[in-house]
């Protein structure tokens, strides 16, 4: 069932989420917030909780370590958040 919800926007934002749907990568903003939500909700799971420049920090250090060849194989990766998600959902409860 979907249901819809009024919510209020600052305006750079609104124009954010307009850029993602005008790029293609989500068919409509409610499409955005749903993943938007979701990824939030899991790095909250994750313990991990932060600000838009530390964010920002943490992605131009991961792609610096990239062009350097420092990388993980993306399925041991996921591998490895998904047993921590698990465990601390399991401390939680």
């Amino acid at each position: 069932m979907i249901s819809s919800m009024d919510v209020s926007l600052k305006p750079e934002l609104e124009r954010l989420i307009a850029d993602e749907v005008k790029s293609g990568r989500s068919a409509d903003p409610a499409e955005f917030l749903d993943k938007a939500v979701y990824h939030y909700l899991v790095a909250r799971d994750l313990g991990e909780e932060y600000s838009r420049e530390e964010i920002e920090e943490k992605i131009a250090r991961g792609l610096a370590q990239a062009e350097r060849g420092e990388t993980v194989d993306g399925e041991a990766a996921f591998r490895e958040l998904r047993a921590f998600a698990a465990e601390r959902r399991r401390q939680r409860f």
